[in-house]
């Protein structure tokens, strides 16, 4: 069977146009939805790029025990798996952060391509004509290189030859390109995964002209914001975040162009019918909401350390177009998280998790180089944390009644990228998110800092905390997941018992 995996970074399930109300034109992954089986309640299970990446990959949670981090050795990821019972496996991707610093996320594809340029990936300098600092730090994420000059002016820097309304001049739709010039190359394969992995809707927001005019206020003459700051979003005026947001919605749009013109090529070659394709996004992003702008705190003026993981990061888009189009049209509302899909495509597959790998790739001299498929080969693949969704497919309930969401319960130095605050005698832990049909409970940041609790009913956005120690609701939901990383997870004790004092009512900071 062939089977493809299609990752948008950065991708809110509520701008998708069939799912949400933003105003925002995807036809292309509307019709892909439409032809699909839904999932209205996909939650993020550990966040940000990377780790998600390991929760998809492996069928595991990663966030009670590590970051952002690379495969371990005894990680076996679902390419090594589907490579060592003979599938052709391939991964195109321009998430450089997957493959760049020996992060090994490329472990178990036959062949890898990643289209290098995104973000701070920098291919060929330019010194003849140095960077120009022209956004203020408070208003852009540090560039890291060059001082003070901001990831906006690096992107502009690099990207100084862009033609404003080229769209071959963005990355979205040369990924796409690649990724349909390699389907003319193997489709007749059958036995094929294919990962293809777009960073793009993730900032930098740059789409062709004619989407920013689409999208962004006419009257705006300021400063064009092409990332945010991942600060406090109090910085920006009304209008900044108007520019900012619609540029990102244009960003969306050429992302759902660009997937779509991937989706046409496996039609017009004849393999879309029999193919199985799960397509989904591992985080979204702030555009205001909660003083928040980005999708974790970077930024020095932001004293509220760690920013809570709420919905509109956590929930993001899921569609299974299944062989033959069966089910197709379905939506489903039971709450489903990114470790379910490798369980899923794994029973579709008819592979089974209880037995060994069969060794049916040729790579005997190599195996120094593929432990997770050497390990697979002895023990048989890691005990999955996830599900296969096809029960529920089918009609069953979920088997999620909740759903958990975190970046790492443990100080990694993986995290050092987010501003925790605090200090030796009070550090930061990062917030967990649980949430229910009812109700979501947020506990972290730092000893003291004020637990939130929504009426998911009544307030939906998340806006009035009514948080209470003896609401039945923080017990119940905080009882779950304690109990969920202790039996599920197996995860220390010493990290259910620093959390349980985050519900204690001695709270000092209300923050949110």
């Amino acid at each position: 069977m062939r089977v493809f995996i299609i990752v948008n970074d950065s991708l809110r399930y509520d701008h998708v146009g069939c799912l949400g109300n933003h105003g925002v034109d995807t036809p292309e992954l509307d019709q892909l939805i439409a032809e699909s089986v839904s999932f209205d309640n996909c939650y993020v299970g550990s966040f940000p790029t990377l780790p998600h990446r390991f929760d998809l990959l492996t069928g595991q949670f990663g966030f009670h025990y590590r970051g952002w981090e690379k495969l371990a050795d005894t990680d076996i990821t679902l390419a090594e798996i589907l490579q060592d019972y003979g599938y052709i496996t391939q991964l195109i991707t321009d998430t450089s952060n997957m493959t760049r610093r020996e992060y090994n996320f490329d472990r178990g594809y036959m062949g890898n391509f990643t289209l290098r340029g995104q973000e701070r990936d920098i291919c060929l300098t330019k010194m003849n004509n140095p960077p120009k600092k022209t956004v203020p730090y408070n208003k852009s994420r540090h560039s890291y290189y060059f001082g003070d000059v901001s990831i906006v002016d690096l992107g502009r820097w690099l990207y100084s030859d862009w033609l404003p309304n080229r769209e071959s001049h963005r990355f979205a739709p040369r990924l796409s390109q690649v990724a349909q010039e390699w389907l003319e190359d193997n489709y007749l394969c059958e036995d094929l995964f294919m990962h293809l992995d777009f960073f793009d809707p993730h900032e930098p927001w740059d789409p062709p002209q004619y989407l920013v005019d689409k999208y962004c206020p006419k009257d705006y003459k300021g400063m064009q914001m092409y990332n945010s700051s991942y600060g406090k979003a109090d910085v920006f005026t009304a209008d900044e975040l108007a520019n900012m947001h619609g540029r990102y919605k244009g960003a969306v749009e050429l992302t759902s162009k660009s997937v779509g013109g991937f989706i046409t090529k496996l039609k017009n070659t004849g393999i879309y019918d029999e193919s199985l394709i799960i397509f989904t996004s591992d985080h979204g992003h702030y555009f205001g909401e909660h003083n928040c702008c980005g999708k974790a705190n970077i930024q020095d003026t932001d004293d509220r350390g760690f920013w809570p993981l709420f919905n509109e990061v956590t929930h993001v888009p899921l569609a299974i177009k299944l062989p033959k189009g069966e089910k197709a049209g379905t939506r489903i509302e039971g709450f489903v998280q990114p470790v379910d899909i490798m369980p899923t495509i794994l029973d579709v597959l008819g592979i089974s998790t209880a037995e060994k790998l069969p060794g049916k790739s040729n790579l005997d001299f190599e195996l120094d180089e593929h432990p997770g498929l050497t390990l697979g080969r002895k023990q048989g693949p890691n005990p999955l944390h996830g599900h296969s969704l096809l029960p529920m497919i089918n009609g069953q309930k979920s088997r999620r009644e909740m759903v958990f969401s975190c970046s790492c319960l443990q100080s990694k130095a993986g995290l050092n990228f987010m501003r925790g605050g605090g200090g030796p005698e009070n550090p930061p832990i990062a917030w967990s998110s649980v949430v229910s049909k009812d109700y979501s409970l947020y506990l972290g940041g730092l000893l003291g800092d004020k637990p939130l609790l929504f009426d998911l009913r009544k307030d939906p956005a998340e806006t009035r905390n009514i948080y209470d120690p003896a609401h039945e609701a923080v017990a119940r939901l905080s009882e779950a997941y304690f109990k969920f990383l202790a039996e599920e997870l197996h995860a220390s004790d010493q990290i259910v018992e620093r959390l349980k004092p985050y519900l204690s009512a001695k709270t000092k900071r209300e923050l949110w």
